[in-house]
């Protein structure tokens, strides 16, 4: 018994050090390799190689989504996602650390948003030599009302008012409708503004 606990913590170190290199932050993978040391004292899981992924998978889900639940019979998912939770409410001077840690900015621009059908696009008004040229999805952090974080949705499409958010940006990659955009804002806080302001 003791001699398969210790193999697996040497195997959950292993896979914790290459998981590390695949932008999972550290703290992420201590609260992985404790819920992989719970489960195997209890039997309840067999190792995986992926447990860390998988466990900064739903922690991230968790941490951007601070409010509300999940219902699963997976107790990885359900304890990964609630610690997301938790730390994100106990740890505020670390949202910024734990959200690079997983590749997103956190950033303050002004810009122009338009809504539609499966349309949430935000045009930056200044290119950043830090990030790509382009338009960015924009999503509310949390899936929050939009009246939540202080925006008004345009009424159409062709109303594209001027905003200012704050928020989190993505690392590249495939967001919005079908993946169309190479990156997605996580808007924490936005104000409308005049053209001229920005």
């Amino acid at each position: 018994m003791r001699r398969s606990i210790s193999t697996l913590l040497l195997l959950i170190t292993a896979l914790a050090g290459k998981a590390a290199a695949g932008n999972i932050p550290d703290i992420v993978l201590g609260y992985a390799s404790a819920f992989a040391q719970t489960q195997a004292a209890d039997k309840q899981m067999p190792t995986s190689p992926t447990l860390p992924a998988e466990y900064a998978q739903w922690f991230f889900q968790g941490l951007i989504h601070p409010s509300g639940g999940i219902v699963t019979q997976s107790a990885i998912m359900r304890d990964a996602y609630t610690n997301g939770q938790r730390y994100w409410r106990d740890h505020p001077s670390e949202r910024a650390n734990i959200m690079a840690g997983y590749g997103y900015l956190a950033i303050e621009r002004d810009g122009t948003w338009s809504r539609g059908f499966e349309k949430s696009v935000f045009q930056p008004a200044h290119v950043d030599v830090d990030v790509d040229a382009g338009a960015w999805w924009l999503d509310s952090f949390g899936g929050v009302a939009w009246k939540e974080v202080g925006l008004v949705p345009p009424n159409s499409s062709y109303e594209q008012p001027h905003v200012r958010i704050v928020g989190y940006l993505s690392p590249k990659g495939h967001y919005g409708h079908l993946g169309a955009y190479e990156h997605e804002v996580l808007v924490t806080s936005g104000v409308a503004v005049k053209a001229a302001d920005h």
